[in-house]
């Protein structure tokens, strides 16, 4: 299964010569790993909607199902089911879709500008301490500028780490084409250039 795992200082470093598949796959990874997530979100409570709520004090568990929807600033979860976590890092949420719904959404505002990472799959795991996101199986990330498709990938794992500017997507998976597929938008330059 291809894996591609590239700090954002690594592709400044990395040559033309590398080769054409590399450098596609990387001027993706630049254009979303520059995705900052709204800064003010982590310190966020976070707040949730649910059909049905069990919670396991002990465990310091909820469990979340029918129709759930996650909140914390301006990220948000929808799922059929969520399980919330709290550990010594933070809160973490694992979502999972169902035979009726079953990918998960994922939406998140970048910070200082007009943009959005949205995903999708068929589990979503969020790590509010680390800043983590990880969508398994089916799954799509996209950037939206001033609500427009602008970059969209797909994989069947798709790791975002926002605290170490990291993006990771791997392909595979049964069925699929073994490959990441992805697209890029030229960024307008500053001054109309």
């Amino acid at each position: 299964m291809p894996t591609h795992h590239t700090p954002l200082g690594d592709f400044r470093r990395t040559s033309r010569h590398d080769g054409g598949l590399r450098y596609a796959v990387l001027a993706l990874l630049l254009v979303t790993a520059a995705a900052q997530a709204e800064r003010g979100d982590r310190t966020q409570p976070l707040q949730f909607d649910a059909g049905q709520v069990r919670i396991d004090g002990k465990r310091r568990v909820q469990l979340l199902s029918g129709g759930v929807e996650v909140n914390q600033g301006t990220m948000q979860i929808k799922a059929a089911q969520v399980e919330l976590r709290e550990t010594p890092q933070g809160q973490v949420a694992v979502a999972e879709g169902s035979a009726a719904a079953p990918l998960v959404q994922f939406r998140q505002k970048r910070d200082g500008v007009d943009e959005w990472i949205e995903g999708q799959a068929q589990r979503v795991e969020y790590d509010a301490g680390a800043q983590v996101v990880r969508l398994l199986q089916r799954a799509q990330v996209r950037l939206l500028r001033a609500g427009v498709l602008a970059d969209q990938v797909n994989g069947e794992l798709i790791v975002y780490d926002n605290a170490r500017d990291v993006f990771e997507v791997q392909g595979g998976g049964t069925g699929g084409s073994g490959r990441v597929r992805g697209t890029v938008t030229p960024r307008a330059s500053e001054g109309g250039r």
